[in-house]
């Protein structure tokens, strides 16, 4: 089992802000749940990696994973960057607009609670060129908020407008969120066959997990 020690002590030169925000995000996230259904090895492109919690938990989890970073707040980059001034040779942070850069090729792609921030039709071309960059039975892993149940659902679009809007904590100023089954048909009529898993047991927030698997690659596995 991952140690958060480990995880915490990455973040010693970084502000007071950020060591509490880390905190709370491994409380409120399902982000030791969803580090299991990444492959132990291979390489990992985090798009959206913002100050690298979860792409320096994906490394803890595994040595054998090569993960690089991209994220358009600077700031948050910098913050991960500083991470690797402790530990964590191979992994890259990249301050970079993920809309507009080529992907390299990749084994595996993650977007973790990036897509509802980028207008819908956005959303698209990043799915889209995820799936033309991953390698044969390549995995795109995304983490949204489902928009049920609705109680959990609102209680996120409360908390979320306070953090966006007024903290300016991320940057974006709207909300772009779909429920699961728009997700479904969106992602495979790009191709993908999608796995659907549920990680809100136990939390305010409606996580959902898609495991997007390229070449009709069989999910059982």
């Amino acid at each position: 089992m991952l140690n958060k020690k480990e995880l915490f002590k990455l973040y010693e030169n970084t502000d007071l802000l950020t060591k509490i925000f880390i905190r709370i995000k491994l409380k409120i996230c399902p982000f030791l749940k969803m580090e299991k259904y990444f492959p132990r090895r291979g390489e990992i492109i985090d798009l959206g990696c913002g100050n690298g919690l979860f792409t320096n938990l994906l490394k803890l989890g595994s040595k054998e994973r090569k993960i690089t970073g991209y994220d358009l707040d600077e700031k948050k980059i910098q913050i991960a960057r500083k991470t690797q001034e402790i530990s964590n040779s191979g992994i890259n942070f990249y301050h970079a607009d993920i809309l507009k850069i080529d992907y390299p090729e990749s084994d595996v792609f993650c977007l973790s609670d990036v897509l509802y921030l980028i207008p819908y039709k956005q959303q698209y071309l990043i799915l889209k060129k995820c799936y033309s960059s991953l390698r044969k039975n390549g995995l795109l892993v995304i983490k949204e908020i489902d928009t049920k149940p609705k109680w959990k659902y609102l209680w996120n679009f409360f908390q979320e407008t306070f953090a966006v809007k007024i903290l300016n904590f991320t940057l974006g100023r709207n909300f772009y969120f779909r429920g699961e089954n728009e997700f479904k048909k969106i992602l495979s009529e790009i191709g993908f066959k999608v796995k659907v898993i549920r990680l809100d047991k136990g939390y305010w927030y409606p996580h959902i997990l898609y495991l997007c698997y390229k070449n009709n690659l069989d999910t059982e596995r």
